[in-house]
């Protein structure tokens, strides 16, 4: 078994428990290779999430420098025990994004947060600045592997909040989903030319809360005419959107270009949390990649050491 997406409390707000914890979870649920994969860091405050007003873009520098040093760690100590890669979950505002992500990817890369800095919440910023001075730089270990995700459309998060997911579609899709699903695969399409990722994260995030446009206030065009959501746009039963041809057409625009350099789908049995029928992909996107000869990986995108391999059996085995 393996993964290729996950998280821990200790690097990422949302989440719980110690990366050791998870490695842990790993081994004893008899994964063999099991991808640490952090998010990289923000570099603008208006970036930060709700859960990270506390924090300051620095510190989330500290924090992902940190975790490749502590996966490290992870990796020598569990070597004879489990394959341990380590990675980064891109986080896509744009062509700025993927300059970062390059940066964090090349070899040799040197911090001077160090992994004894456990938390600068209680230093004054100008102790802290003299600290970091005078201390010695540290080479980071090699970031192996990237997941490529787009949570963020025009800097609104899609997947952190209903609320927040409703405000996109009422400034971003102007109250139709269809606007904003377009913006999402464009910006997404931007995000994969600019950094080939190696594996792409939950391809379809944008359907995360498509339920909750039901009965929300909102239009969306057709031939030039607005016409009130109808019950086609959803099929019955399955728990997932219609994808309009227009739609279509972003969508196999994008897994065609993936399968054109050689890179993975996962398949995000996190779907199941958030209610939807499917891992990412949904199955018509799903059904498309495999018909195009697309190849396909396994990711829990765990968010703690108790989400290690959930809904793998029977769901995402069936």
């Amino acid at each position: 078994m393996f993964s290729f997406h996950s998280h821990s409390g200790q690097f990422c707000m949302h989440a719980k428990g110690t990366l050791e914890q998870v490695v842990e979870s790993a081994i004893q649920r008899q994964f063999t290779t099991y991808g640490l994969s952090e998010h990289m860091p923000r570099y603008k405050v208006e970036q930060l999430y709700p859960e990270e007003s506390h924090l300051m873009t620095q510190d989330l520098e500290r924090m992902y420098d940190q975790f490749l040093q502590e996966a490290a760690r992870l990796q020598q100590k569990y070597a004879e025990k489990i394959h341990l890669l380590i990675g980064l979950e891109t986080e896509y505002f744009g062509p700025e994004s993927t300059q970062y992500v390059r940066t964090l990817r090349q070899p040799h890369r040197r911090t001077i947060w160090t992994a004894n800095h456990s938390s600068t919440s209680g230093i004054e910023a100008g102790a802290m600045d003299a600290t970091l001075s005078s201390s010695p730089q540290v080479a980071l270990p090699q970031v192996q592997y990237i997941v490529g995700s787009l949570h963020h459309i025009h800097g609104i998060p899609l997947d952190f909040s209903q609320e927040l997911y409703l405000k996109a579609l009422e400034d971003v899709g102007h109250g139709s989903w269809e606007t904003l699903f377009r913006e999402y695969f464009n910006a997404q399409f931007e995000m994969l030319q600019g950094l080939e990722p190696e594996v792409v994260g939950h391809l379809d995030l944008v359907r995360i809360f498509f339920s909750a446009i039901k009965g929300h206030h909102h239009h969306h065009h057709h031939n030039g005419q607005e016409q009130d959501e109808d019950e086609g746009e959803q099929e019955q039963g399955t728990g997932q959107n219609k994808l309009t041809e227009e739609l279509w057409t972003l969508v196999k625009r994008n897994v065609d270009f993936v399968i054109g350099y050689g890179g993975l789908f996962e398949l995000n049995s996190r779907a199941w949390k958030k209610g939807l029928a499917d891992a990412y992909p949904q199955r018509d996107i799903l059904q498309y990649i495999l018909s195009k000869g697309g190849r396909v990986t396994l990711s829990d995108d765990s968010h703690g050491p108790d989400d290690v391999g959930m809904f793998y059996n029977p769901e995402l085995k069936r």
